[in-house]
């Protein structure tokens, strides 16, 4: 992977495994701390799927994906692109288990092909600062409601 078009953030939360996991991978707690997405969304290699999210500016931004690899409790990876403009890229999640009750998250992401930086919304520093927001408050505020 070129590092030009990639960065990686790893966190480890309070959480067994197999329910980070499905924390990671099932609607039901997908959208209440990630996004909602659509009935399409399936844990299935080749299965397609979007989901809608507004900006700070009340845009509505369509995403579209495909899933690639699912290790069921260690890997899931999907494409992420926007339909109607340029660029391609892969997110990859990777389920460490540190013991019974601690798993480390790292998250990669891959830009295969970069999206078009004059664009504010779509430039590299907006996804990093997303996914540092995503998986810091966002995953942890959720963990921390559900595991006893």
């Amino acid at each position: 992977m070129d590092n030009q078009n990639t960065f990686i953030i790893e966190r480890i939360y309070n959480a067994p495994i197999k329910l980070l996991w499905q924390v990671i991978t099932q609607r039901e707690h997908l959208k209440q701390w990630y996004f909602d997405f659509a009935e399409d969304w399936k844990l299935e290699i080749g299965a397609q799927f979007e989901w809608s999210a507004e900006d700070t500016k009340c845009h509505k931004w369509v995403h579209k994906g495909e899933m690639i690899e699912i290790i069921p409790d260690k890997k899931l990876v999907h494409s992420w692109a926007y339909p109607g403009f340029s660029g391609n890229s892969i997110l990859c999640w990777e389920l460490e288990e540190i013991d019974a009750l601690h798993t480390k998250i790292k998250l990669t992401h891959f830009f295969e092909t970069p999206f078009d930086s004059t664009i504010e919304e779509l430039r590299m520093e907006n996804f990093v600062a997303g996914w540092n927001e995503i998986l810091t408050k966002m995953l942890s505020d959720y963990l921390t409601k559900i595991v006893q």
